[in-house]
């Protein structure tokens, strides 16, 4: 029965909406608030910047002299002022990656200087986007063409960090996977641009670093990792998971790196429950863990199994575990009836197949519980068409089966 149990679970996988979000919105809250402090204007709003001209042009013009009180710059040149404010930009964001190479445990994906090269592409490619405030020097002619220094103060890196932590997602399970790097770098930037702060401009710079890390970590985790949910609908039931031989709770989130895991559940009453998995990176699963009791007494019932591809020792099996002893005597008080019916709709070449399913129990001669399930269609080739619907359809009538017994009461059931 192990074989059939990936398939099983892979019907239970849902993406989750909430189960997981309130640890990092409390922590994205908690760092977007602390740094709204530092101007005492509530709530953290994005740092309002000068919009740009209609021929491209960012930031502000300013007089030499503030450029001297900045903490962070970069001189471009170009043949005109745009050319020459882009090349400064590019310096810039130079001199942000430099304080993120400073820090060792900034990234667990920085090896060989790797990553802050490709968080470097990303500050340039978006400066206009992420630098809000920056200041530039009035333009001046030189021998390598237009000279033009991009700058910015304590207040403008500041007005910056809170403009990044407006823009970090408020859910991470809500967020597509191709933008978990986007995040990153939004992170990233607003780590290193606080590094660039004195103590004297943010005398609790430490706590907003620590902040900060909270936050980092959080997201760390989604864009590197695959998470996992398990639960029961079993109240009260305590379940250890071991996964690779470490042990989780249930009702839990458990990051994993991609890869494929192997896990073994066990509940007091309940059988072991064995299989394994597979995470990709980004991955938000919820799984419902399909328990069946210990010890249960053994049923002779009447099994009748109605359809054109043979399932019927499949589902036999998948019974014996419930305490049930298919039987063709119809005459036992107990019975249960599975019908599955398949439809068929032509598309050019291809046939789309329509799976549905009935279960029903009688008990005493009584209907006792009944299910109907719709699996989503799927296509098939002449080809591959009898094999693919043979698939398909003994994945299903397992998973539902499994699934029905599991949340019935079977002692019940099976009771005269």
């Amino acid at each position: 029965m192990k074989r059939y149990l990936f398939s099983l679970l892979a019907l239970s996988f849902v993406v989750t909406s909430c189960l997981y979000a309130q640890s990092y919105s409390s922590t994205k809250k908690q760092a977007a608030d602390a740094f709204a402090e530092l101007d005492g204007k509530g709530p953290a709003r994005p740092a309002s910047t000068p919009k740009a001209s209609k021929k491209g042009k960012t930031g502000v013009s300013a007089p030499n002299v503030d450029a001297e009180m900045a903490i962070l710059k970069g001189t471009g040149y170009g043949s005109g002022v745009k050319a020459a404010k882009m090349a400064a930009l590019g310096e810039l964001s130079n001199s942000i990656v430099a304080s993120i190479k400073a820090v060792s445990s900034l990234s667990q994906k920085e090896k060989n200087g790797k990553y802050t090269e490709t968080l470097k592409n990303d500050i340039q490619i978006n400066s206009a986007v992420f630098l809000k405030g920056v200041g530039f020097t009035t333009p001046k002619k030189t021998r390598n063409g237009t000279e033009i220094t991009a700058f910015m103060t304590s207040e403008a890196v500041i007005g910056t960090i809170k403009y990044l932590l407006s823009t970090l997602p408020d859910n991470l399970d809500a967020l597509e996977p191709i933008k978990y790097d986007r995040t990153l770098t939004t992170i990233y930037l607003a780590f290193s641009l606080l590094h660039s702060v004195s103590q004297r401009d943010v005398p609790q710079k430490a706590k907003f670093l620590k902040i900060l890390v909270a936050v980092k970590k959080e997201i760390e985790k989604m864009a590197t990792h695959g998470s996992i949910f398990f639960t029961s609908d079993k109240e009260g039931l305590k379940s250890t998971i071991k996964i690779n031989g470490k042990e989780y709770k249930i009702n839990k989130k458990i990051f994993l790196k991609p890869g494929k895991h192997n896990f073994c559940v066990k509940s007091v009453g309940y059988k072991k429950l064995k299989g394994n998995l597979y995470v990709s990176k980004g991955d938000k699963r919820y799984v419902k863990l399909i328990l069946i009791p210990e010890n249960i007494q053994k049923t002779e019932v009447f099994v009748q199994v109605l359809s054109k591809v043979r399932v019927v020792d499949d589902v036999e099996k998948a019974l014996l575990d419930f305490g049930i002893i298919p039987s063709r005597n119809r005459e036992l008080p107990h019975s249960i009836v599975v019908t599955l019916k398949g439809s068929t709709v032509t598309v050019d070449k291809y046939r789309k197949y329509i799976l549905e399913m009935d279960l029903h129990t009688f008990k005493n001669g009584q209907k006792y519980k009944i299910t109907h399930y719709e699996h989503k269609p799927f296509f098939v080739t002449s080809q591959t068409e009898a094999a693919e619907i043979r698939k398909q359809t003994k994945k299903v009538v397992l998973a539902v089966v499994k699934k029905f017994f599991s949340s019935i009461d079977v002692s019940d059931f099976l009771s005269q």
